[in-house]
Parts: C-alpha cells; sequence; structure tokens
C-alpha cells in the first residue's frame, strides 16, 4: 500500500488548488480526505502491531491539514465575496454617479436652453430698443434741425436789422465825422499858422542862442586844446623822466642776445610808489624780463602830478625795454 505524508500531501494539493476552481477544489479536498482516511486505515490494520501507538498521531496531523485548507478555501471564498460585493457597490456608485451626471446634464442642458431663450428674448429687446432709441433720435435729429432753421431765420431778420440799424449808424456818423472834419480842419488851420508864428519866433530865439553857445563852445575848445597840449608836453616829460631813472637802475644780465623786447605794465600808487608791475611781451628769456620788473621797483618813487587829469594818465604806464648792447 502506499503511504502518504502529511507535508507531500499539502503541497499536492496546494498544486492542484492553483489550477481548478472553487467548487472543484471543494470536492477534490473530500475526495482526498476520503483516501488519505482509507490508506491510512488500511496501513495501522497492517502493521498494528509494530505501531500500535503511532497511529493516532497521523490521523490527527492529514485532519488538521484537511481544516486548514477548508479554512483557507473558505477565507478565499469570502474574499472573493467580498471582491464581488464591492464589484457590485463600485458599479452602482458608477450608475449613481452616471445617472448623476445624467441629471446634471439635463439640468444643465436646461439651463443653457433657459438662457439661450433669455438671450434671444434680451436680443429681441434689444433690437426694440435700438429701433426705438433710433427712431427717437429721428425724431429729435427733426426737432433740432427745425429749431436750428427757425433759429437761423431769426438770426437772419435780426441781422438784416441789424444791417439796416448799422447803415443808418454810419451814416450819422460819416455826416458828424463831416463836420467834424470841417470843424478840425478849421481848427488846424488857425493853429497852423499860431505854430508857424510860434516857430518863427523860436527858430529867431534858437539861432540867437546858437550863435551865443558857439561861441562859447568855440572858447572852451580852446581852452582844453591849449590844456591838452600843456599836458601832453608835461605828460612826455614825465615818462621820459621816469625811463630815464629805470634805465639808469637797470642791470642787463649778461649773454643776453641782442634785440631782446620787453614790455611792461606798471601801476602807479599815490606818491610814485609802483604797486603791481606786469609782463605784457615777454622777451623769451626770463633773466631779462625779470631784470626789468626790478630795474622799475627799485628806481621808484616816481614823480607824481599834481593835476588830476595827468595822474590818470600815470595811472598805469606801459614801456618797453630793448637789449641794444
Amino acid at each position: 500500500m502506499i503511504r502518504l505524508g502529511g507535508a507531500g500531501v499539502g503541497r499536492y494539493l496546494r498544486r492542484l488548488q492553483q489550477k481548478i476552481s472553487s467548487l472543484g477544489l471543494s470536492l477534490l479536498l473530500h475526495a482526498l480526505l476520503l483516501i488519505v482516511v482509507v490508506v491510512t486505515g488500511l496501513s495501522t490494520v497492517e502493521k498494528r502491531p509494530e505501531r500500535e501507538h503511532s497511529s493516532p498521531p497521523v490521523i490527527r496531523a492529514h485532519a488538521v491539514a484537511v481544516e486548514e485548507l477548508e479554512a483557507r478555501a473558505e477565507k478565499k471564498r469570502i474574499q472573493r465575496e467580498r471582491v464581488v460585493q464591492k464589484e457590485r457597490e463600485r458599479k452602482a456608485a458608477k450608475i449613481k454617479k452616471q445617472q448623476e451626471a445624467d441629471k446634471k446634464k439635463r439640468a444643465e442642458q436646461k439651463r443653457q436652453k433657459k438662457k439661450r431663450e433669455q438671450q434671444k428674448r434680451a436680443k429681441a429687446k434689444k433690437i426694440e430698443e435700438k429701433i426705438a432709441k433710433e427712431k427717437a433720435s429721428k425724431k429729435r435729429e427733426a426737432k433740432k434741425r427745425r429749431e436750428k432753421e427757425q433759429k437761423v431765420k431769426e438770426k437772419q431778420a435780426l441781422e438784416k436789422k441789424k444791417q439796416a440799424k448799422e447803415k443808418k449808424r454810419k451814416e450819422s456818423e460819416r455826416k458828424k465825422k463831416a463836420e467834424q472834419k470841417r470843424v478840425d480842419e478849421k481848427l488846424k488851420k488857425e493853429q497852423a499858422q499860431k505854430r508857424a508864428a510860434e516857430k518863427q519866433r523860436k527858430q529867431l530865439a534858437l539861432e540867437a542862442e546858437l550863435e551865443a553857445e558857439t561861441s562859447a563852445e568855440a572858447e572852451r575848445m580852446r581852452v582844453r586844446e591849449q590844456r591838452t597840449v600843456t599836458n601832453n608836453r608835461q605828460l612826455s616829460k614825465l615818462r621820459n623822466t621816469i625811463r630815464q631813472q629805470i634805465e639808469r637802475v637797470w642791470n642787463r644780465p649778461l649773454r643776453t642776445p641782442k634785440g631782446r623786447t620787453c614790455k611792461v605794465k606798471v601801476r602807479l600808487l599815490p606818491g610814485g610808489e609802483v604797486g603791481r608791475v606786469t609782463v605784457m611781451v615777454s622777451s623769451g628769456n626770463q633773466l631779462f624780463d625779470s631784470s626789468v620788473e626790478r630795474a622799475v621797483r627799485q628806481a621808484a618813487p616816481f614823480p607824481y602830478p599834481e593835476s588830476v587829469e595827468l595822474r590818470n594818465e600815470l595811472g598805469e604806464l606801459e614801456m618797453t625795454f630793448v637789449h641794444q648792447e
């Protein structure tokens, strides 16, 4: 007889469990259980003298394995039922959701239809209002046009009346101006005669005054010319004196090329002292320019005239020094 162990039966049953359905597995489990019990019983009968005390544990192991297989099968059945139940619930939820979506869609379609109808009515109302506005606008324009034409007519009538009044006023004004012109011309003629007489009188007086003034101006010019000649003579003399004083103390630098020229401006202070010496045109030789400036300062004080005119002329002297040795 063939004897199957608990582990071998378990592996065999697990392989079968993966290949058959739940109902087939249950039937197969019962059949196998029956086979195991029969085989185990036969084996126990044949070898009872030798293993009298070991048979009960083997039967119990096989029974536990079968119960475990049944429990697993039941657990899987429950799990499948749960999956099926969840699938039913999911489908029911999906159907409910679809129904709600359809309901919302119908409601949205109804709302859109209502909205389109409202828009259509609003558009029609807007068109009616536009037509009414256009009619009212045309009516207002016609009224404005009539009022404008009436105003134009009134303005034209007023303008004609105004022009007639203006024409009358201008005619009156022209007559007044003609009379005024006649009076003015008479008055101007009289005034012209008076002015001519006055002008002749003034002309004679002016000629006499001019003659006297000419004589006085000629005398003044003679005096000024005489004073100018005297001042120029004195100024020339003072310039020559100042130049001679400077040249007497001028120490010309050695080895200065002949023909070097330096032009300076000398500012004289009251009393003949030197205020500022400015080189206006340099000789190109610093030693030569410096010697001229030193000579000007060493030669001071210079003669200082009492005449204001001569003092003004000598306020700033411009002198040119040339190296001729």
